[in-house]
């Protein structure tokens, strides 16, 4: 069965015959794991769909590596897996090889140690990659001491784990997914959608911003891909890669114009490739090292090969006059972030990405609890914010007192400990920070009245609250003529509340451009109502 997710595996008992047990196309006893019945997508490259083991001479060393990838592919994705197994610890088999050691059980906590010193001064390798390949060999021998694995039983010191080694509190911060910044965003918009050449470029940029998907799943469309409903909305079925069932499934993605014309744009530009191949992908490109072979174009190349060119050739900075380092992964975040801004429920995303369950539907959006948490908390505890609300003014002034003095990672530092230890719950027009561990929230529909010391909002939100004000100030107008005073006063309570709040974010924007001024993106981004 084709899976992005963990497989089901045969459990291997002591006296279990290894040459009986399968994995995809190969025996488990087999030096090369074929994974292809696992990893479908044509976006990934054919060499990513198998897993490796020829390079580990030593067969008591591979023994343990092939334990460690058999136990991981019940817990992971296998394309994760291959990436361990394949990516991370061929570093390790060579500096054991140099260092004249054959199996894990022979690893002393000197030799760990040493192996981390090595990748540092003489592979130079970057923090990322020291770091994820110490994590790797720091689990197998963790996970083989409790399995019973030929591991060493050494335990690993708090101070010498990976990511004290790698000293990578910074490093992920920095490395952290976040929505990329407003005008950062216009500007790429901008230059996809009017200046930019390249046509498979061009469509991945449209379509990633304005549907959040995965790149491997842009990728994958195929040539009529877009339909139309009965009642007049367009849509593009794509294969999502992780659905509630754990398999890829054919779903139906509501798309806006820009979306539509990029995809048209883009079966014309590859019509002929599709013609000579036989292939329905539309992202094709021609492989000069394979003959000018036609293939799908794969997202192992995508970040370096398409964003990073358009990023130069479009010269798009950041505030620090830097050229924006642009990962596809960033629009899936940024996608979310506007969707919540802009009043669409939890619920309607989910459906939108056909998911069972709010923490799923995060997972797929790589917003996860903690990323969640880390929108919120840049967009309400950052020195730039512009807040409102009944505890705005202690927050913020709490705030100064700690970012006084301090640097920019220092600040990045404190807003990030503060959000593992607040809670941020997601509302229409704000944030709830009421911590549901200590019971239901008993205000009932304060948030709602805006009323409530656990309320707060950002200048983001003002274009959402004023137009709530503006109604809300027709309603009234409307019952006060019908003479309907009961009904008057209750709208008259949230009158109360929701004027000054509305008041007090105008004053913070100070003559600045209205935040739903021609931005690109509120005129472009999908807005799920199907």
């Amino acid at each position: 069965m084709a899976t992005n997710l963990a497989l089901q595996l045969q459990v291997i008992e002591p006296d279990t015959d290894l040459n009986s047990i399968m994995i995809g196309n190969s025996r488990y006893s087999d030096d090369i794991w074929d994974l292809r019945p696992f990893i479908t997508a044509k976006s990934t490259k054919e060499s990513q769909k198998y897993i490796r083991f020829e390079y580990i001479s030593d067969a008591d060393m591979k023994k343990t590596v092939k334990q460690y990838a058999y136990f991981k592919l019940g817990k992971t994705k296998p394309k994760t897996v291959r990436d361990y197994i394949n990516g991370k610890f061929p570093m390790f088999i060579e500096y054991c090889s140099i260092n004249g050691i054959h199996s894990f059980a022979d690893v002393t906590l000197e030799d760990y140690l040493n192996f981390n010193l090595w990748m540092k001064d003489e592979k130079k390798v970057a923090t990322g990659t020291g770091f994820s390949t110490c994590h790797a060999v720091e689990e197998i021998i963790r996970i083989g001491q409790i399995k019973g694995w030929n591991v060493p039983q050494f335990h690993l010191p708090k101070t010498e784990t990976a990511n004290q080694l790698w000293n990578t509190k910074k490093s992920m911060r920095t490395n952290k997914t976040k929505p990329i910044p407003e005008d950062v965003f216009d500007k790429i918009l901008y230059h996809a959608v009017h200046d930019e050449k390249d046509a498979l470029t061009k469509a991945g940029i449209i379509i990633q911003s304005q549907t959040g998907l995965r790149i491997n799943e842009v990728l994958s469309i195929q040539e009529g891909c877009v339909k139309r409903t009965s009642d007049g909305y367009d849509y593009m079925e794509v294969t999502l890669g992780k659905t509630e069932k754990g398999e890829p499934i054919i779903h139906k993605v509501f798309i806006n114009g820009l979306v539509k014309n990029a995809i048209a744009e883009l079966t014309e530009h590859t019509a002929e490739l599709r013609k000579e191949s036989g292939l329905k992908e539309l992202f094709l490109c021609r492989i000069k090292s394979q003959n000018n072979k036609i293939a799908p174009y794969t997202e192992t190349h995508w970040n370096d090969k398409k964003l990073r060119y358009f990023i130069e050739r479009h010269d798009i900075r950041d505030n620090k006059g830097d050229l924006y380092p642009l990962t596809s992964h960033q629009f899936r975040s940024t996608f979310v972030r506007e969707l919540i801004k802009r009043k669409v429920p939890i619920a309607m995303i989910m459906k939108q990405y056909s998911h069972i369950s709010i923490e799923m539907t995060a997972h797929y959006l790589t917003l996860q609890e903690e990323e969640v948490k880390e929108i919120y908390s840049d967009m309400i505890l950052s020195p730039e914010s512009k807040i409102a609300g009944l505890r705005a003014k202690e927050i913020k002034g709490k705030l100064d007192d700690l970012f006084h003095g301090k640097t920019e990672d220092e600040i990045d530092d404190v807003i990030s400990g503060l959000a593992k230890t607040m809670s941020f719950n997601p509302l229409p027009t704000g944030v709830c920070l009421y911590d549901f561990r200590r019971g239901n929230c008993t205000d009932g529909d304060g948030c709602f009245f805006y009323n409530c010391p656990n309320y707060i909002t950002e200048v983001q939100f003002y274009p959402i609250l004023k137009d709530e004000l503006d109604l809300l100030e027709k309603e009234m107008a409307r019952l006060k003529e019908l003479g309907q005073e009961p009904a008057y006063q209750v709208q008259a309570v949230k009158y109360k509340y929701l004027k000054p709040l509305v008041e007090s974010l105008e004053v913070q924007l100070n003559g600045k451009e209205s935040l739903n001024s021609g931005k690109v993106w509120s005129k472009t981004l999908v807005i799920l109502t199907r």
